[in-house]
This record gives C-alpha cells, structure tokens and sequence, in this order.
C-alpha cells in the first residue's frame, strides 16, 4: 500500500470544495486530490503507473470526487473513517481484505516532507503550459533549504551570485533581466524592476515558480523568465484555527556570532452563514549576521619598465547584519462555491547595518621595486619590495540601509457555466534610504612591504608584511579623508489585471483565455556626498568626534595559510550608528573645511544624480488553449499574443558649465530636463504539447519577450563642459543618461522531452535558444543634439548597441527509490546538469573597440546533486552545486583587466526528526566545504582576491497544531 496523499486530517469530507484535477496518471491524481481535499489517502503501491484517471472538476465533497476520478481504475474506497480513505483494488472474490491498521503497512510509504515537496513540484511542472520549474515547501513554514533565493540555485538553469553572507542576483539561463512576483502580479523595490526574493519568510511561501518559456497571460518584462512566489491563503488550511511556527538558532563561524529567527503564522478557516471565510496572518523575524574575509590585488598596472603590477592591495573585511521583520495578513471569504474574494497586506523591512573594514595600501605605476620576481614566463610581478604610497593606511565604513515595501492585493473570482472570471489589483509603496561613512587614515611616513602579489599559499593570490611599521599604533596614521553619502529611492505603483477563461469544452479549442493589465508606477531617486580631502591637515584620529578610542580591526580569515597582517587599528564606525553622531562628526569636519554639509549637516542632494520617472503600461493579450489527436497520440498547447503599450515620462537636470569668448570666465547653469516616450510590443506565443504516452511528453515553445532599461539607465540628466575659443575652436564633452532607450528584445526557442514514473520521479532534457537585440551598454559616441551645446559633443552614456544569443541544455533527474527494497526505498536521489553558451556582439565606438564574447556573469556549465532519505519521521538531505568559471566584468579597451570568477562549488546538508505529527526538529549546515571564491585579472596568472564566508549551522523547531 502507499499513502499517495497526507495532509491535516480532518473529519469534514462532507464539506463540498472546488476541486480541478486534470486527467493524468492516477497516482499523482489521487495526490493531487488528497492535498486539496486536505484529506490523507492510502492507495496501493504497486500498479499504479499504467492507470490514467478522468477529469475532475467542479464544486462537491471530497468522497464524490474521489468515486469520479478513479472510475474504471479498477480501485474502490475499502475503509473511510472521516479522516483517512483506504484504496484497494476490486477483486473478484466476494470476501472482503482486511481494511489495514491505523498504523501503514510495511510497504507504505508516507507523501510528506522531501516526497511531497518532490511531488507537488513535479505535478506543477507536468501541467503547466509553460516550462517551468517550481520548488514546493514540505510542509508549512518549510521550504526545502533555508531561503527562497538559495532553492531557486538547486533548479536547472538558474545562478545565484552571492554575497553578504547570502545569495543575492540571479540569472536564469544566463539572463539576469527577470520578472519577480508575488502571486501573478509584478513585485519591486524602491527605484527598480525586482525584489529580493529572501525578504518573503518561508512559512508563508507555497510554492516558487521559475517560468523559462512565458505565455501570453504571463506578466511581461523579463527577457531572461519570470519567478513566481506564490503565497498560502486562509482557506488553505483545515477548517478551525491552525497555528504553525519556527524558532531557529544560526550560528556563523566566521562572524562568530549566534543568532535566533523566528515565525509564527495563525489562521482560521469557519463555515458561516455568510460562507467559508478565512483569516490569516503570519509574521516573522530574521536576522543574520556576518563576517567575511578576503585579500585582494586591484586592477592591473603597466609600469615604465614594462611590468604588469596591481595599482593597490587590500585586506578587507565585509562584516555587519541585517534584520528582516515581515508582517502579512489575509482575509478570504468565499460566499458561494462560485465566487470569492480576498484582501492582503504585507509589509516587508529589511534594515541592513554594514561596518566593514579594511586596510588599503595604493601602488603608483612609477613605484620603484626591489627584489622583483616575476611569474614564469610573463610579465606579471610575483613579489617584490616597496615603499608604499603615504595615502595608504585603514579604512572604516558604516552603511545603514532600509528597506521598506508594503503590498496591498485586493482579488476576486467568480465562475458561472463555462466562464471563470479572476481580477486583482495590487498597490506597492517602498523605499530604499542608504546612508554610508568612510573614514580614512593615511601614513604619517610611507612604510616598506614586502609583498608577494602571486603567492604559493593553498588558495594563491596576495601576501604580504610591513616590516618596518606597527600596524596596532594609532600615532602611525594622521586622518586623510572623510565622506558621507545619502541615497533616497522611493517606488509606488497600482497594478490590475483582469482574466477570463472560457472552458469550451471537448473540441480542437478547450479553452479560450482572456485578460488585460494597467500597471501604473512611480520612481524617484536622490543621492548627495560630501567628499573631503584632510591629508594635508595630518590631524590625529583623536581630534575627531569618535576618534578617541581606536578600534582594533582583525581579520579572521577561516582556512587560509597566507601571511597577511593579522589586524591593524582604526576609526569606530559603531560611532556612527547613530545620525546624531553622524552630524557632530560633519558639523566638526565643517569647522576645518566648510561647504560640503550643507543641508542640516548632511551632504546635499545632487541634482544630476536626481530624476523623477513615471510610467504607464497597458497590456491586453488572448489565448487559446488546443487539443488534437495525431497519428493516435495527443497533442495540446496554448497559442496566443500579448500586446503592450508602454508610455515614460521622466525628469531630470541638465548642468552646463562653459568657457566662452563672451562668458568671461566659467559660468555654471543648471536646468529642469523632461523626456518621454511610447513605444509597443507584440509578442506572440505558441506551445505544443506532444502525449507520447501517459508518461512521456515533448514540449516545444516559441516566443517573443521584452525587458524594458531600469529608471536609473532612463535619466535624462546631462552634465555638459564646452570650451569655445575666439578662434571658433570647440570641445564638448559631456556625462548623460538616455531616456531614449529602447527595451532589451528576445526572440526564443525552447524544447522539454519529459518522462515521469513513479510517484515522484522524473527525467527531463530541454534545449533552448535566445536571440537577444538591443543590449543595453555604457560607451562614448558623438552628439550634435544635446540642448544648448556650440558643437558636436563627446557623450558617454547607456545605448541600445549590438545583439547576441544564449543557447544551451538542461538535463534534470529526481526520484525515490521506491523500487527498492527495505528501508533503501526511502532514499532519493536529486541531480541536474546545465550548459550555456552565449555571444555578445557590441559594435567598435570613438571610446572603445568592437568585442564579441561570453556574456558577463554566466557560468558555462553547472552541477547541481542531492541525496536524501525520508522514512516520514526521520529525514535528511546532502546537497552539492558547483559552477564553471565565468568573467564577472569586461575591460573593453584592455582584456588584461577583465574580472574573472574560478569556479564556485558549495555544500549543504539538513536532518529533520518528527517527534509526531504537530513538532520537529531540524538541525543544518551551509557552506560546509568552505571552499574560497576566487577571481583572477585578465588570466589565471594574475590573482585578483581569495574571498572567504563563513559557516552557518542552524538548529530550528517547528511545530503545527
């Protein structure tokens, strides 16, 4: 026997429910319909796999649905005691079997946990009409690793780039541009186009959705795919109260610091007379704190005797916390089984304190070495001799950023006949405030280093010494400089969209699909530094507000054998976590240099850094969904166009700063700037899919998708310098943004053969192809229209040049063995392989050269590989990813300096123990093999950094009742 279904048992099974269960091999039919009934079905385990079920859908009561979807299965319901259904097989004989034991049976085996993540994950991939892979939680409050970004890394096709003790961006299929949402509808922060996906807490995540192929009621703007974070609703939940929630303790070795997180979610779900109604809320609590650890040698140098030498080193100390409460409720109320509606609210804060470190030492290019060695066979300086630069010395930095988003959805769906009607509308206010201090010291006398810029240690790269000064001696270093910055972005919009399905039955067209979306947004940013220059005042670190009690700063790097300074002294930035602190350091720096914090003892916001931006879209599409037979195997698909209207209006500045025969002298104006634009895209889309058999599939896509610049690259600011002589001679240069430019254009193919087997497994290859138009690039061109210019400009800016494509393959396996005998059919196996290869062709520039490569930041191929085990009280779970090498930035007028990562390779590993249904215990670990990330200038001769993150282990409780 084998449970296909276990959910919170509960006695209502006479409680009609909505239930839309499509024809499909029968276990996964049964599994589906024991987690929307919320009811826990035992079926039998073996001879499943030949049997396809019919349809359900449609409004009744759990035992109805049931008797409908395995008609003609040969299986009939033995044993039903209002909380647990017993499938058997009809046999011929009049005598009955004995109904099983409320214990499961030897060979039954539990959907829970890792299976039913597995499960659900693999059902959503089956039947969608997009390709998409989707990672499911196991449970409430449970997703299967510890955030929504680090999941989506164990899919095909998606790299994460992490940093800060987290992953961050990610790319799907080597595309960044993606469209993030929150149950269907677009989802942002501050100024730009997507939201940091671990900002939603896992106990109110269902399920992620990475859409790799879009159909025409997807949302558009993302050429490289969409992520879709779908939340739980109240009427999820059995009928009463449920209560569910997490206490986790996180200790990162490398920060040395303990931290606690938690979640609680409660919700009701009650018949009334007035119909289901729910009530939700969940709120949560992180924080992590971090401390990473790297050395690094900068950007190449060529020197006048022809060596290749860093223009600085660097020890640096990325270290800080962030703090994420989120805080969501929910009401549903379901009036009749035909229609619905609900309202949520979330607010979503993520204040992040950074208080990095680090001890920077500058190397001229006219620096006169001693004891040169170079790397065999190159130019390029492995060790040598110095007296550094006397503007070399510690820095301290302190960043405080918020973060504050808060979603309101208000949605409704009503069905009557062959018509279902969904609407929703969404409005999103967010900010995003940066604050940041840097605080440098400089030498009093330039010190001697050695130091071996290549070295021999384990992980390579830099090491070095001072020999001749003390590093934990305040009075070795005099305040150089000093600067503040403060960043303020602000993001509001209203979004709504309308969707109607026509079920039209058993013809070619079963269904046919409806629907428009407004989306209307605003974006504002503004930055201001004050950037002051004390070298020359050589003031003590003690005359400085804060500056009395120097702080010790080490670096702690795990695992490195490489001989560095083991720590040094500098300013407190813990004195600036305060902006009254922050005020009487500016309003004293002041006194010795005025006019750099002007507004209230800050530094002034700069009008060419500031724009205001507003944009409306309107987007209609249709969609029919088809089904055929040819040559006796079905055939079905969707086909369909979206059409979107975008409309930009947005304001900035222009500077002018100009010598002119008539000016006497140079005279600086600053002027409001307005631009706009409209522009339409049609993107049709048509998929197919091909039913070899109940259990083999072929899916084939073609479409057409956009991913509109971000409002930063939009800025119509100009800063423009022209000198114009008596002569008539002219030079014009001039630093711009373009409100001109255009969306980034992909046309796609894409091809899945699918086989599923079992209750869980499946086998996948899927090819694809993107050919992308109008890159989005910085370079420097000639412009003769910039407003109130004497002449052809020298523009730098963002400009829609050159195309390219990304091409590659995805190979995907996950199964139990349930095969297998005895306790080894608990045991699973995940793995999955990508390959991408991609071309980038940018045209030759009065800046720079023509270049056709590797797009930046993808890895060529990667890995990822999971085993685990699951007997429904005890599981456990190794993970494994890794990788290839790619270049993280391109120098275009010099290769040598192109930023190259090596390879990155990481492994976690979980146990969970149920203590009984309603509490467990979960004890991980992150980043076990703490291998380094490593990166390297131009070729793998000429290291760039050895960059270090710490451990993470975490023990969580989590109970449900």
């Amino acid at each position: 026997m084998a449970v296909i279904a276990c959910a919170i048992a509960t006695p209502a099974l006479a409680q009609e429910r909505q239930f839309d269960i499509p024809a499909q091999p029968v276990a996964s039919a049964i599994a589906a319909l024991g987690r929307q009934a919320q009811v826990q079905i035992v079926a039998p385990g073996e001879g499943l796999e030949a049997l396809r079920s019919r349809p359900v859908k449609g409004r009744m009561d759990a035992r109805a649905a049931l008797r409908l979807l395995i008609g003609g299965t040969g299986l009939e319901i033995a044993a039903d005691d209002g909380a647990r259904i017993v499938l058997r097989r009809v046999t011929l004989s009049a005598a009955r079997p004995p109904v099983p034991s409320d214990a499961a049976a030897a060979d039954d085996i539990i959907v829970t946990g890792f299976r039913a993540s597995l499960s659900t994950a693999r059902d959503i991939k089956r039947k969608s009409d997009a390709i998409v892979d989707a990672v499911a939680a196991e449970d409430i409050g449970q997703l299967p690793d510890n955030s929504a970004t680090e999941a989506l890394a164990r899919l095909p096709g998606v790299q994460v780039f992490r940093n800060r003790g987290e992953g961050q961006a990610i790319t799907i299929r080597g595309i960044s541009s993606v469209v993030t949402m929150i149950n269907g509808q677009e989802a942002y922060t501050g100024s730009s186009r997507r939201t940091l996906l671990n900002s939603y807490p896992a106990g109110l995540i269902r399920s992620i959705e990475v859409y790799k192929a879009l159909t025409p009621d997807l949302i558009e703007g993302g050429i490289g795919g969409a992520v879709d974070v779908q939340l739980r609703q109240p009427l999820d939940f059995k009928k009463g109260i449920s209560v569910a929630g997490t206490v986790r303790g996180s200790y990162d070795d490398q920060a040395d610091k303990l931290m606690y997180n938690g979640d609680v979610l409660v919700a009701g779900n009650w018949d009334t007379g007035a119909g289901e109604i729910g009530v939700m809320v969940n709120a949560s609590y992180t924080r992590r704190d971090y401390y990473e650890s790297y050395r690094e040698s900068l950007a190449p140098q060529t020197t006048a005797a022809g060596y290749s030498l860093p223009t600085g080193i660097l020890a640096k100390n990325p270290k800080g916390h962030y703090e994420r409460p989120v805080l969501t409720g929910e009401v549903q109320w379901r009036p009749a089984y035909n229609f619905g509606v609900y309202l949520r609210a979330t607010n979503v804060t993520d204040d992040n304190t950074y208080t990095d470190t680090d001890f920077q030492t500058n190397i001229a290019a006219n620096t006169v070495l001693s004891n040169v060695e170079l790397v065999e066979g190159t130019n390029i300086v492995k060790s040598a001799s110095f007296t550094a630069t006397a503007n070399s010395g510690p820095r301290s930095n302190h960043t405080r950023q918020l973060l504050d988003t808060t979603q309101v959805e208000f949605g409704a769906d009503f069905k009557s006949g062959i018509a279902t009607l969904t609407t929703s509308a969404v409005y999103t206010t967010s900010r995003i405030e940066t604050d940041q201090q840097l605080f440098l010291l400089g030498f009093n006398q330039a010190p001697t280093i050695d130091a071996t810029f290549q070295s021999d240690s384990k992980w390579g790269g830099l090491s070095y010494s001072y020999p001749t000064a003390d590093l934990s001696d305040i009075d070795q270093f005099h305040v150089r400089a000093y600067s503040d910055t403060r960043q303020r972005e602000k993001g509001k919009g209203l979004q709504w969209r309308t969707d109607l399905d026509l079920d039209t039955g058993n013809g070619l067209f079963r269904s046919v699909k409806l629907g428009f979306r407004y989306a209307r947004r605003t974006a504002e940013y503004r930055s201001g530094t004050g950037l002051v220059d004390l070298n020359a005042l050589k003031l003590p670190m003690s005359a400085f507000p804060g500056g009395a009690t120097p702080a010790v700063l080490s670096r702690r790097p795990a695992g490195d054998d490489a001989a560095m300074p083991s720590g040094w002294v500098g300013y407190d930035a813990s004195y600036l976590n305060s902006e009254a602190n922050v005020i009487a350091l500016n309003d004293y720096i002041s006194t010795l240099k005025p006019g750099y914090f002007t507004d209230n003892g800050r530094p002034a916001y700069d009008p060419l850094t500031a724009f205001d931006g507003k944009e409306q879209s309107f987007a209609a599409y249709a969609q029919v969904k088809y089904d055929f037979e040819l040559a006796g195997m079905p055939i079905d698909g969707v086909a369909g166009v979206r059409v979107v209207n975008t409309w930009l209006s947005i304001d900035g500045t222009q500077s002018i700063k100009e010598i002119t025969p008539t000016s006497g002298g140079l005279v600086t104006r600053f002027e409001p700037i307005h631009a706009r634009q409209n522009y339409v895209d049609v993107d049709p889309a048509i998929s197919a899919i091909v039913h070899f058999t109940p259990d083999l599939q072929l899916r084939a896509a073609w479409t057409k998708t956009f991913s509109r610049p971000d409002f930063s690259n939009l800025n119509p600011t100009v800063a423009l310098v022209q000198v114009q002589t008596a002569a008539g001679g002219y030079t014009g240069i001039a630093t711009a943004g373009n409100p001109d430019l255009k969306p980034v254009r992909s046309t796609n193919w894409d091809l899945s053969l699918e086989y599923y087997f079992g209750r869980t497994g499946s086998l996948s290859l899927a090819g694809f192809y993107r050919d992308v138009n109008g890159y989005i690039v910085k370079t420097t061109v000639k412009d003769d229209t910039i407003p109130q210019s004497l002449g052809t400009v020298d523009v730098t800016k963002y400009v829609n040049a050159g195309d390219g494509y990304i091409k590659g393959i995805e190979v995907g396996a996950n199964t139990f063995f349930d095969f297998a005998p005895g306790m080894l059919r608990h045991f699973g196996a995940s793995a999955n392989y990508t390959y991408i290869e991609s071309e980038q062709n940018l045209p030759e520039t009065e800046a720079t050269a023509a270049f056709k490569g590797q797009t930046a930041g993808i890895s060529k191929h990667s890995y990822n590989a999971s085993l685990f085990y699951d007997d429904g009280r005890f599981r456990a779970k190794v993970a494994w990813s890794w990788r290839s090498d790619f270049t993280l930035s391109y120098n275009l007028t010099d290769p040598s300096k192109n930023l190259n990562w090596y390879p990155i390779s990481r492994l976690a590993a979980s146990a969970t123990y149920n203590f009984g249904r309603n509490l467990s215990l979960t004890v991980d670990g992150t980043n076990l093999l703490n291998r380094p990330q490593r990166a390297y200038w131009g070729s793998k001769a000429n290291t760039d950094r050895v960059y270090f993150e710490g451990r993470v282990y975490s023990a969580a409780l989590r109970f449900k009742f």
